[in-house]
């Protein structure tokens, strides 16, 4: 897609692309749910266009990969573990692939996770490592439970995706001002 036509669609479609990736269809359901709201009480005029993936279809290189065309553009990749508490690699290879290629520079992640485990090789551990690798905002349930933060995240999402294309980003963003060129400063 070309960067201009991109950028277009961007400024003038407020509907934000989201992929949840879940065990349990009804755990998925409540999740769209909670995006919907977080939309609706947003001060900008937006909604979302919602995928679910199940998390075993991802073991398929087939169908994972078809889910890899398929989110390219998502803004947002919603992990949404109800019975799962450790992050399969299959999936971490996935989320991993996915960021890689994604075509939405300020995309995010996040997981939802009911029950969450704590320690180094948690779900919320692993995935922050990973979206901090990649260069992802994160997120979790909390972000979605207080009201005027999930508002803020939704804004966020909506204002600030942009294709990402190496060899045009540069030009597309206004050139930014020197800063600390002096002593005093």
């Amino acid at each position: 897609m070309n960067a201009v036509i991109a950028r277009e669609k961007y400024l003038r479609d407020p509907t934000l692309k989201a992929a949840i990736i879940y065990e349990d269809f009804e755990f998925a359901a409540r999740t769209a749910a909670l995006l919907e709201r977080a939309a609706a009480r947003s001060d900008e005029v937006m909604g979302w266009d919602i995928k679910p993936w199940r998390l075993d279809l991802l073991n398929s290189s087939s169908l994972a990969e078809a889910a890899l065309a398929e989110t390219a553009d998502a803004d947002l990749v919603v992990v949404a573990l109800s019975k799962t508490h450790l992050l399969p690699e299959a999936l971490l290879g996935w989320l991993d692939r996915w960021a890689e290629r994604r075509q939405i520079r300020d995309a995010a992640l996040m997981i939802l996770c009911p029950e969450e485990t704590a320690g180094p090789m948690s779900s919320w551990s692993r995935l922050k490592e990973l979206a901090d690798w990649r260069g992802l905002l994160f997120l979790d349930s909390r972000h979605l439970s207080e009201g005027q933060e999930a508002m803020d995240i939704v804004h966020h999402l909506g204002q600030g995706t942009r294709p990402v294309n190496p060899a045009i980003s540069w030009a597309a963003d206004p050139p930014q001002s020197p800063r600390h060129w002096g002593i005093n400063e």
